[in-house]
């Protein structure tokens, strides 16, 4: 093989490979909205359902003939160095009845810090059946140095819950956020 063979052999190589670094990121920055446009489409996913709670906004009724248990669990991510909780592990209730549920969240840290809870509902099929109508999920939390902070979860279930499934859980899991500079009148 002559050595300029050689060079163009090198030179496509390391254009293939280039190419496919390129390919891969892009394909990795692309993984999150196409999972949540395929989430949307099929419904699975265990995402919850968001309402804003109107005066005019009906609510199913409330069946009062079935129960069903929910649980609540809470985590920090590894590089996150905040407790989360919930004040209530486990408790039943009604479709269509709406709950109140809080999460003791506390930054155990000397520095104020942001983080992100990222909810998750399971099984699965209950997620679209799950209306959250007020959650500290939705936005971003800041914690002082020490603050511990009760963040509420107000929920229903819709009674058009597979009555196969008896027990819902949901899950959050906590993510530090890059906390933005404060900006002040110093230079």
């Amino acid at each position: 093989m002559s050595e300029t063979t050689k060079k163009r052999s090198n030179t496509r190589l390391v254009l293939i490979l280039t190419s496919a670094v390129f390919v891969m990121f892009g394909f990795g920055y692309a993984l999150v909205p196409l999972y949540d446009l395929f989430c949307e489409v099929t419904g699975i996913g265990g995402r919850p359902t968001i309402a804003a709670e109107q005066p005019n906004t009906t609510r199913p009724m409330i069946e009062q003939s079935r129960k069903l248990s929910v649980e609540f669990t809470a985590t920090a991510n590894n590089s996150m160095p905040w407790t989360i909780e919930p004040l209530v592990k486990k408790t039943k209730v009604h479709p269509g009845e709406v709950h109140i549920v809080n999460y003791r969240v506390t930054n155990t840290t000397n520095r104020p810090m942001l983080g992100q809870a990222i909810p998750s509902i399971t099984p699965m099929q209950a997620g679209k059946h799950v209306v959250k109508l007020e959650c500290f999920c939705f936005e971003r939390q800041e914690l002082a140095a020490g603050e511990a902070r009760d963040m509420p979860v107000r929920f229903y279930i819709d009674p058009a819950l597979s009555e196969e499934i008896n027990t819902v859980t949901f899950s959050y899991s906590f993510f530090q956020l890059e906390h933005e500079p404060e900006t002040t009148g110093k230079s």
